[in-house]
């Protein structure tokens, strides 16, 4: 399980969150929602390396010297410590299952190993910092400098395999990370990782050679990185606006990627979760096969109880960018014709034909945004299935509707499956506790920000915000009060 905290990071005093496959975030509007989730979003984009390539697979491109026999190709000692590894394993046919153990390496490889993983985390450490400054502005722009309070700190926590690292604006406070490359890799695990990559390294490097020199990249990688989502995505509370107008911006957006002062600067004239969602949208691969399988189920799920139609692009061949539209009954509808509830949805849909997959992080603001209540209900029902799919979700919400739909979904696991067919429900939509985490925002005053807690998942309640109660038991006096008032 992955868990950040922050300290000191815009109006975030301190806190930290365990990622579950379901996070939800709670509490009242400026006290650090969004930029908690846009610290995970930083983490997760850094580690999946941009442009879209798999991290392990850019580490060489990026200058990071994994390799063994790259690193250490003039000592002796070392190279005459993998020969005499490697003859040890030549003499017995290696199963694709087997695990390759670190800790039976001598120890100057396993120093070797360990190193690469630090370079790793080091490259790490830059890319965050930098994802932030992006995504939020330079550093007035994130870090909140009251008096008395600690400058800007991030970690990253992973109990298996270890993982544990500081993240500062300044390296040199930064203390030394602590991780664990005792874990075996199997032969298998390693072509996955790698597919043809790996196999064309096979004519390179004879015998069972090659084998340690992928082991050396793949560790530093995968014990350093492994288990993060393979890819995230952001939608923004602003969406709607933004996919409403996206005839305007797409072409606008693909000129100022390119302008050369522009790149030179590493700025952008639109904020830069604005920019990223955009420009994920606007580089939605609509040739990719679409999702087969459960998650196919959910978007089918979440088009027809939801939206109440279909939403795709219009792939003519006059217009310059793909167009967004929406199908029904009625007819075809671009963005400017429909409703802000069709909009705010059409790129969660998108999202989910085109880039999401099992696997990956999708972090949705505010998903009860232009919808009757009676869709935020089945939006919840919706996402549920995501997360039973596969996709990792982290939301922000101000909805009591929408978080009270998830809590009988958490209560209704424990039905048997008669009674869940017979009360309308389906396994699908169901949730286990151990996969959600949920966390109230609540502003300190005597610390001069807010602080993250944890919110007690029960068994029989679900989760309780006691902000919600509490507005919503003072609505009810209020109601009692005025009712006793009388028309003259």
């Amino acid at each position: 399980m992955l868990t950040i905290s922050v300290k000191n990071f815009g109006p975030i005093a301190e806190g930290s969150v365990d990622l579950k496959p379901l996070t939800i975030f709670v509490g009242p509007s400026n006290t650090g929602k969004s930029y908690m989730a846009t610290a995970v979003y930083a983490v997760m984009r850094a580690v999946e390396g941009r442009p879209q390539v798999p991290y392990i697979r850019n580490l060489a491109i990026r200058g990071i010297p994994v390799s063994i026999n790259n690193r250490w190709k003039a000592s002796d000692e070392i190279a005459d410590l993998v020969r005499e590894w490697v003859s040890q394993q030549e003499g017995k046919v290696w199963d694709p299952e087997e695990q390759l153990s670190v800790s039976a390496m001598p120890q100057p490889l396993r120093a070797a190993l360990a190193d690469s993983t630090r370079q790793v985390l080091d490259l790490l450490h830059d890319d965050v910092i930098q994802q932030l400054r992006y995504a939020l502005g330079e550093t007035a722009g994130f870090v909140n400098q009251k008096a008395g309070r600690e400058y800007f700190s991030l970690n990253i926590r992973r109990d298996e395999p270890l993982l544990n690292m500081d993240l500062r604006l300044t390296k040199s406070e930064e203390a030394e990370p602590e991780f664990d490359i005792s874990q075996a890799l199997t032969r298998s695990n390693m072509i996955e990782n790698w597919g043809s990559d790996y196999q064309k390294d096979l004519e390179v490097f004879p015998g069972l050679y090659h084998e340690f020199f992928f082991l050396s990249r793949i560790l530093a990688a995968e014990h350093a990185l492994g288990e993060f989502p393979r890819s995230s995505c952001y939608l923004p509370a602003a969406r709607s606006g933004i996919v409403q107008t996206q005839r305007v911006l797409a072409p606008l957006i693909i000129r100022l990627s390119s302008a050369p002062e522009l790149q030179r600067k590493g700025t952008s004239a639109l904020p830069g979760l604005t920019t990223e969602f955009l420009s994920d949208m606007v580089g939605l691969d609509t040739g990719r096969p679409l999702p087969e399988g459960e998650l196919n189920k959910a978007i089918t799920f979440i088009e027809r109880n939801v939206m109440g139609g279909e939403i795709d692009f219009d792939q003519s061949q006059d217009l310059p960018f793909p167009e967004i539209y929406y199908q029904t009954d009625a007819g075809k509808f671009t963005m400017d014709q429909t409703s802000s509830m069709v909009s705010e949805l059409a790129p969660l849909v998108l999202f989910l034909k085109y880039l999401v997959r099992p696997g990956d992080l999708l972090i949705l603001e505010e998903p009860e945004s232009h919808l009757h209540p009676a869709a935020q209900r089945q939006l919840a029902r919706g996402i549920v299935r995501l997360v039973n799919a596969g996709v990792k979700v982290l939301i922000t919400t101000h909805s009591d509707i929408f978080v009270s739909q998830i809590n009988n979904l958490l209560r209704a696991s424990y039905a048997s499956k008669r009674w869940l067919r017979e009360k309308g429900f389906v396994p699908e939509e169901t949730l286990n506790h151990e996969d959600v985490s949920a966390y109230l925002f609540r502003l300190d005053e005597e610390i001069g920000g807010s602080r993250i807690e944890p919110l007690e998942i029960q068994r029989d309640i679900g989760i309780e915000d006691p902000l919600f109660s509490q507005v919503i038991h003072e609505l009810y006096e209020e109601t009692i009060l005025v009712e006793r008032v009388r028309p003259k």
